[in-house]
């Protein structure tokens, strides 16, 4: 069948595109690479790029998009405790570490680490207003803030040092840094 195989073709042609933008950002940054390098190693021409996106952040755009239908997937099939679906998410994070490591550096707010962290949000308030007898929603924000900024670091640094740590642990960090579950002492 000739669509077949014509979608097989461009399926292909768009995984060696997205390898190629993948290892092009594991030396510089996504403003600075250009469509002739991404071509170059995927081995690909120009056209063939053009034919599937517009430029090199629609290219980082359609890789990160994937991902955070990945995650949200995970999130809404997962039981209520975030320590459980969030163990699913970091473990599919650390089987497609390299584009999670650059979307968490290059973006402030990247989409997937809020599609990740935003369930955990309503829970962690509530825990805060407990816990700090806050009621002030501006100050709960800048707790969440706080907290929000601890659990990308953390996930940065064990994607940085080789992921060593289980994704059950790094989950277990996250959850009680927010406050969703007791310490064992």
């Amino acid at each position: 069948m000739v669509g077949t195989k014509n979608n097989r073709r461009a399926q292909a042609t768009k995984q060696q595109l997205q390898a190629a933008l993948l290892q092009l950002l594991q030396t510089k940054p996504l403003a600075h690479i250009t469509v002739t390098e991404i071509c170059q190693v995927a081995d690909v021409n120009r056209g063939t790029f053009y034919t599937h996106y517009r430029d090199p952040a629609d290219l980082f755009a359609v890789i990160e998009t994937d991902l955070v239908a990945r995650v949200t997937a995970l999130i809404d099939q997962q039981d209520a405790r975030p320590e459980a679906w969030l163990t699913q998410i970091l473990t599919l994070l650390k089987q497609n570490e390299t584009a999670t490591a650059i979307i968490i550096s290059e973006l402030t707010e990247s989409p997937v680490l809020q599609a990740l962290l935003l369930p955990i949000k309503a829970a962690s308030l509530k825990d805060y207003a407990a816990r700090f007898n806050e009621h002030d929603p501006a100050v709960l924000a800048y707790y969440f803030e706080f907290f929000l900024s601890g659990a990308v670091r953390v996930i940065t640094r064990w994607l940085q040092t080789g992921a060593q740590q289980t994704p059950a642990q790094i989950a277990q960090v996250i959850t009680r840094s927010a406050g969703m579950q007791q310490a064992n002492h």
